[in-house]
């Protein structure tokens, strides 16, 4: 049930459903506000325990196969009594709320701000499609990396106001974008799949789109403090939404802060503002348009993952070496920020009764950076560099050494980055270098700190028609431009004590004897660079898209189907900005344009078995170009493109069981996904060539397959019991080919089979259980609790691990065993154990005069485990001298223990 319409009810009182007649072959009627008699819009009613929801102007429909003079009518709002009652002709229902003067609003875990971090995923708070599975999905297991169906969040749909979110070069959506516009992003239309949608064509991961709409939120004034233990320590949230006025306006605004100056983890400070503004005009009951703007700015320290030794000898699994003391203060090198502030301008036109045009114009720009510590000609700075760690000092047979490092690294003191330290070796680092034409003597800084930054400019245009045409038949087709400018580039943020920082290349500068080789940029005057100067790459990304979509539809007595296509063209290319000293032909200027045209089609449908049971299907085929980011050997320094680049195509479907009973429902899916022709760039260090090398894979597939259950049971109208699971599998189906390029020559070194088939994609539980319990009293308290259990976690791989170059380092002059013993731990994919968890929700509301005040406890991980590793990967880093596996060990997050959060709000 949407929460808008919750707050609705809390401002005009009892909702009466009226009108409701039997009209040949469809029940028709109209819910209506009953002291204004104004349209309640998008209410959801339960007839025999199908759902039915209402139109933008009240009003719904039914098919009289549904119906008959026995069926069951329900109506439910949060902590609304629910009403039950058979339906008879003319029929008008009364919803009383559960106080008789006012409603309440109890937060509970669904209300759980989620955390972005620097995952690609999108907080379940965005996807809840209102049932148990997809409610339980989002909150309970998504602080554990849960991705529904295994899918990347590439594969997820998320919309405001109608236009997408997701970054044209990352090809994802980030909450913090719209981070801490809670109250006005309650009201959003999801599916979870590729079941039709009327604003776009779909995904396979589902689509959401978040709808703010000044005339749809409550009416009047909120404000809410919040307390917890997680990323942030303190939230205060101010919201004011005028309602619709006489003369046809509203208009809603919206503001937030969430801070704290450290987090759960030592060494993250936390900064974030939102806010919001939206002005509506109704000129008339046909025409609407309103106008939408939002920021929501940030700043906040990271952690970095760690290997296991690291976290044993600290005795900390959230340990965090990105940070250190600096002048008695913590200091982190890594921060995040963001400032992207969004306007969206909607117009919605009913052009004949039958015909609707809704059309979105977006536009998007600003920054958004992250610092990180960088070094020339200086020792490795990084305290979990593993030449410090004591297991690197035994295997070279350094038992003293070792022994030394582990008594330090037990020491509270050691194992933080040091500050003083990058200040002194700077401060004793006078040289003397050319500048332009002359030189410059100074302190030339060895450590500084850089700041990777992108600006970006995207425009989007998005018209849709929607058409009821004939007795049964609907069309719904629209057209969605998009313009993209990303600028990319590196600039100096702190010298760290030094006068200049020298803008060239470490590894052209180590590897050529012409100096011109390590230039980063031929075009510039000089090379010496001060405190916010660009450096290193700098380069535009630009990317046209030009996507239509229709989808047609037609119902019938039992049920309906639909039939929908795609058709798109994307255009992208590469601008350089600088000309850099190893490939002055093809570092600066326009890339070759990329040009892909991709398709889709998709069909399904539902069938009433009766008015409780439901069997609906959906199955899909499409293709999708590359990120751009996946289509450049090397995107920051040149314009070389991958050969014979292909888009990827996914196939796709699923079935689903639904029971929708007055007191008993559930949700039984089974689901099938290959994904093919796969691309994917990586860049690290590689041991074998010593060299910073590009890693192209081309040719991945992959493998999706489980089931979903999802039920939910109302023992009693106050006790409800709540469960959902899933049992799934996601694998890769191909070997795909690597070639491998050194980054500082452009020189191809290897054309090798990655040997992934079989192998687990990880990165997210395969298997979840949860079963809850929730009361609510109708003396407005209420109080609940899940358990939780997630397992079959395996860590995402290296994939020059699964390779004959791989197993060939390992010595032969190792004995047989030992060869097969280096060549099973080489190809191991390692299984995370599994993790059981307790959540706790509880909550209290109170009516004085005309306000209403409500407290919420949510307590995640009751039980505080702290074991509990929320994804794992390889490193890409592998030992090709001597084949020892251990060498480079996995890293991992970890949980926070128990995450507390208190919510206190007050309305009227």
């Amino acid at each position: 049930m949407n929460r808008f319409i919750t707050a609705l009810m809390l401002f005009f009182g009892i909702c009466s459903i009226a009108s409701a007649q039997i009209e040949g072959e469809i029940v028709s009627g109209k819910i209506v506000f009953a002291d204004t008699q104004k349209p309640a819009v998008k209410v959801s009613i339960l007839v025999d325990g199908y759902t039915f929801e209402t139109d933008l102007n009240g009003q719904f429909q039914i098919p009289s196969s549904q119906v008959s003079e026995q069926s069951i009518v329900s109506v439910a709002v949060d902590h609304y009594q629910t009403v039950k009652q058979v339906l008879k002709n003319g029929m008008i229902i009364k919803l009383k709320p559960i106080h008789e003067d006012a409603g309440t609003i109890v937060l509970s875990l669904t209300e759980l701000d989620a955390e972005d971090g620097d995952s690609q995923s999108t907080p379940g708070l965005l996807f809840s499609t209102g049932d148990a599975y997809s409610s339980l999905a989002g909150y309970a297991w998504g602080p554990y990396w849960f991705r529904q169906r295994g899918y990347q969040s590439t594969y997820t749909n998320v919309y405001f106001d109608g236009v997408n979110m997701a970054h044209p070069e990352k090809g994802y959506a980030s909450w913090s974008t719209f981070g801490g516009l809670n109250d006005i992003s309650r009201n959003k239309e999801s599916v979870f799949n590729m079941a039709p949608v009327d604003f776009t064509f779909g995904n396979i991961g589902g689509s959401t789109n978040i709808i703010t709409k000044p005339s749809l939120q409550r009416a009047g004034l909120r404000a809410s403090y919040s307390i917890s233990n997680s990323s942030y320590n303190n939230r205060f949230m101010l919201t004011y939404s005028s309602g619709m006025s006489d003369n046809g306006w509203a208009f809603t605004a919206s503001a937030s802060r969430r801070w704290a100056q450290e987090g759960y983890v030592d060494g993250t400070s936390y900064d974030a503002y939102a806010a919001y503004f939206g002005l509506e005009k109704q000129f008339s009951k046909n025409h609407s348009m309103y106008l939408t703007a939002f920021v929501a700015p940030y700043e906040r320290g990271q952690q970095n993952p760690m290997v296991q030794e690291v976290y044993d000898l600290k005795g900390n699994n959230l340990y965090n070496t990105y940070w250190g003391y600096q002048n008695g203060e913590k200091r982190n090198s890594r921060m995040k920020s963001s400032m992207l502030p969004q306007i969206i301008l909607n117009d919605e036109l009913t052009i004949q009764d039958n015909l609707k045009l809704k059309t979105a114009v977006g536009y998007s720009f600003g920054k958004e950076s992250n610092t990180a510590l960088n070094w020339y000609d200086a020792n490795d700075p990084r305290p979990d560099y593993y030449r410090n760690l004591p297991s690197y000092q035994y295997d070279q047979g350094n038992t003293a050494a070792g022994d030394m490092l582990t008594e330090l690294w037990q020491s509270s003191s050691f194992g933080l980055l040091d500050w003083d330290e990058l200040y002194r070796v700077n401060y004793g680092s006078e040289e003397t270098n050319p500048d332009g034409d002359g030189t410059i003597t100074g302190l030339r800084s060895r450590y500084f700190i850089e700041k990777r930054q992108n600006d970006i400019q995207n425009f989007e245009f998005n018209p849709t028609l929607i058409w009821d045409f004939g007795k049964n038949w609907q069309l719904t087709t629209g057209v969605q431009y998009e313009f993209y400018l990303g600028n990319n580039y590196n600039t100096v943020d702190d010298l760290l004590g030094a006068d200049y920082y020298v803008d060239i290349d470490n590894f052209a500068d180590r590897d050529f004897v012409d100096p011109s080789k390590a230039e980063n940029d031929l075009l510039a005057d000089t090379n010496i660079k001060t405190e916010g100067d660009r450096i290193g790459h700098d380069y535009d990304a630009v990317i046209n898209k030009l996507n239509y979509w229709a989808n047609i539809s037609r119902s019938f007595n039992k049920g309906s189907y639909y039939l929908g296509g795609s058709l798109t063209t994307t255009s992208m290319y590469r601008y350089g900005n600088r000309q850099k000293g190893l490939f002055p032909e093809n570092s600066y200027g326009k890339s070759d344009v990329l040009n892909f045209f991709d398709y889709g089609v998709k069909f399904g449908g539902e069938y009433f078995l009766n008015g409780r049971n439901v069997l609906t299907a959906n199955a899909t085929y499409y293709t999708q170009a590359p990120w751009l980011r996946d289509a450049f050997v090397s995107i920051r320094t040149r314009n070389q493109t991958l050969d014979n680049l292909v888009s990827s195509n996914v196939i796709s479907a699923d079935a689903n069981y639904y029971y929708r009973g007055e007191d008993f429902k559930l949700r039984l899916s089974g689901f099938y996904t290959q994904i093919n022709d796969m691309t994917k760039v990586v860049s690290y260090f590689d041991d074998s060539h010593n060299a910073f090398v590009n890693y192209a894979l081309t040719g991945m597939g992959q493998e999706h397959k489980g089931i979903e259950l999802g039920i939910e049971y109302q023992i009693t109208e106050e006790l409800k019991v709540i469960g959902a699971g899933t049992l799934a599998s996601y694998t890769y189906i191909s070997n795909p080919l690597a070639t491998t390029t050194v980054d500082n020559s452009a020189e191809q070194l290897s054309d090798e089979t990655v040997y992934f088939s079989g192998m687990h994609v990880g990165g997210t539980p395969e298997t979840a259980f949860s079963l809850g319990l929730e009361y609510w009293s109708k003396r407005y308290w209420n109080i609940g609790f899940s358990a939780n259990y997630l397992a079959d976690r395996y860590v995402t791989l290296n994939p020059a691990r699964y390779t004959e170059r791989a197993i060939n380092s390992i010595p032969s002059i190792d004995s047989p065993e030992v060869q097969a013993q280096k060549r099973a731990a080489i190809l191991h994919q390692e299984r995370l154990d599994g993790a059981f968890t307790l959540d706790v929700f509880a909550g209290k509301s109170w009516k004085v005069g005309d306000y209403f005040i409500r407290l919420n406890l949510n307590v995640n991980n009751a039980l505080n485990n702290e074991n509990i590793v929320t994804t794992g990967f390889q490193q890409y880093r592998f030992d090709f001298q001597e084949g020892n596996p251990e060498k480079f060990a996995n890293r991992y997050f970890y949980a926070q223990g128990i995450r507390v959060f208190t919510n206190l709000s007050l309305s009227f």
